[in-house]
């Protein structure tokens, strides 16, 4: 998790002055005993990894090249990235301690 939060994070600042829409994509499954064709895909992708993070366009060719790994990956818009890491964070957040007097 830290290391998409780090690819979030970085990525949050650089793409938010661009209005075109972009996919948060993360390699979720293993690439070993994959087809080469497969394996071609994710290297375009730039996913090596297993949580390995990037931001790819939401347009016609990575959404082909998404389709063909889609087994493999997890994808997600990056306003759902920003919520579900914002609760995170929030869910990871220190509390108030217990004072108890007597």
């Amino acid at each position: 998790n830290s290391r998409v939060f780090r690819v979030f994070s970085d990525a949050v600042a650089h793409f938010a002055t661009r209005r075109m829409s972009h996919l948060l994509v993360t390699l979720r499954r293993g690439t070993a005993g994959k087809p080469k064709t497969i394996l071609q895909t994710l290297s375009a992708l730039g996913l090596r990894k297993t949580r390995d993070a990037r931001i790819v366009p939401n347009d016609a060719g990575a959404r082909g090249k998404l389709n063909q790994v889609k087994h493999l990956v997890s994808v997600e818009t990056l306003e759902d990235a920003e919520r579900r890491v914002e609760a995170l964070a929030k869910k990871r957040a220190l509390r108030t301690p217990i004072v108890s007097e007597h």
